[in-house]
């Protein structure tokens, strides 16, 4: 059973496979710090008008870009693991990847306040000192 820590990070996937700004927002905390994976220049969106251009940025990039969750598990630190699978079409090359991968959140007042990427979902286990499920 989903906890209510949990939540917020299913929301946050679903409302970017569905490209909806809102959704997305609504979940954040105001002061949200979000690293995007895709990212190789390290900087990060911050803010409620920061997680507007990171939904603007996957717009002008990508023709498809959903977020298949694998595993959601609130940690014994109260932070929150999720493993997804991104799936991304770029416009104009049509190149398609898909990349098993994870973040961890640390939530504030209920909300995402600030996420930490994963390439290896293990690495994101072992971080906050949980086991992969068999399967």
């Amino acid at each position: 059973m989903e906890t209510a820590s949990e939540e917020p990070a299913r929301l946050f996937a679903e409302a970017i496979t569905r490209g909806d700004v809102d959704a997305a927002v609504a979940v954040c905390h105001p002061r949200v710090e979000f690293h995007s994976m895709l990212d190789i220049s390290g900087r990060f969106y911050r803010g409620h008008d920061g997680i507007r251009r990171y939904m603007d940025d996957v717009a002008s990039a990508w023709d498809e870009w959903r977020v298949e969750v694998d595993r959601i598990t609130e940690g014994p630190d109260g932070r929150v693991l999720i493993v997804m699978t991104m799936h991304a079409r770029g416009k104009g090359s049509g190149v398609s990847l898909a990349e098993c991968t994870a973040h961890i959140w640390t939530l504030g007042d209920g909300k995402l306040l600030r996420n930490e990427p994963f390439r290896e979902p293990e690495v994101a286990l072992r971080e906050l000192g949980l086991r992969a499920e068999a399967g």
